[in-house]
């Protein structure tokens, strides 16, 4: 009892704002930043309707499914990426469409150099480069 309460206040932090109080909850990180190390491949086609997949070697992914790591694919944000147990390995599909914003139709990813990076609690990865041909 008294080490869940500890846990629970541990979990809390008050901060004073010019004279006024507020709480915010934080959660605690156990790692450090994730670290992407290599990307395979690290060029890829795109066919229209094509599934092409990736994989980043690295360490400090979350792992486990359903997944706790973002994804940052250029703009696009793929949310509950799984990683492998040990939390080296992520394997991500490179997508064939992109949002285009608002309620317009998701517009065809196009040729270029997209940076790719792992988001997690812990913190977010350097940047490794993808590029795409169509």
């Amino acid at each position: 009892m008294i080490a869940e309460r500890r846990a629970a206040i541990s979990s809390l932090a008050f901060v004073a704002l010019g004279g006024a109080t507020a709480c915010g909850v934080f959660h605690r990180s156990s790692g450090t930043a994730p670290t992407i190390e290599s990307l395979r491949p690290d060029s890829v086609y795109v066919a229209p309707g094509a599934v092409v997949e990736i994989v980043l070697q690295g360490r400090g992914f979350v792992p486990g499914t359903p997944g706790r790591n973002t994804v940052r694919f250029g703009s696009v944000k793929l949310t509950d990426v799984p990683a492998s147990d040990d939390g080296r390995v992520i394997r991500v599909v490179v997508p064939d469409r992109v949002p285009s914003g608002g309620d317009a139709a998701p517009l065809p990813l196009e040729t270029g150099r997209y940076d790719i990076r792992v988001e997690t609690s812990a913190g977010t990865s350097n940047i490794m480069v993808v590029r795409v041909f169509r």
